[in-house]
């Protein structure tokens, strides 16, 4: 299982990523208009793409710099993207964005307060899971309102899960 350190390193490596990710598709967007397939408002989600790099880059900055609240900056920043573009998208390809956004979530949690190995991998797999259980438990149509719900859900679960452990320690 990864250590502090091997999580520190992830967490970098998942940032980067996700800048990454956020250039390429205002790239993939603009130049292929066949890649707009999922995506409602092109201009919109251009604009929320370049928000959140420099946005990104700062929490990336910042964590690298060590201060403290950089992680809890990121959370912040993830899930108000993921609240923003959840109407920019058609169907059920916004769940893939949720779960990543949750392994985020728990990797920058784990920066601010840590996370055991078995508490990390539990929440990451738990939400690799959950897109999965999502996928096939709704169709593409409802994935976007019921599977959402459902997948908040669930994931609650695996995090009451987790305190409750915890406790019992």
């Amino acid at each position: 299982m990864p250590s502090e350190g091997v999580k520190h390193k992830i967490l970098f490596i998942l940032i980067a990523v996700t800048i990454i990710g956020e250039v390429f598709s205002i790239i993939m967007w603009n130049v292929l208009p066949e890649s707009r397939i999922s995506i409602l408002d092109v201009q919109l989600g251009t604009i929320n793409a370049a928000i959140m790099i420099p946005l990104n880059l700062l929490a990336f900055y910042w964590i690298i710099k060590g201060k403290k609240w950089a992680p809890l900056y990121f959370i912040a920043i993830s899930i108000g993207n993921r609240l923003w573009s959840q109407p920019l998208f058609d169907g059920g390809i916004h769940m893939i964005f949720v779960t990543w956004t949750s392994i985020l979530v728990i990797f920058a949690y784990n920066e601010y307060r840590g996370l055991s190995n078995f508490e990390t991998a539990f929440l990451s797999i738990g939400a690799i899971s959950n897109l999965a259980l999502s996928a096939f438990l709704f169709n593409p149509v409802d994935s976007l309102t019921y599977g959402l719900i459902f997948y908040i859900a669930f994931l609650a679960f695996l995090v009451g899960t987790v305190i409750a452990l915890r406790k019992l320690r």
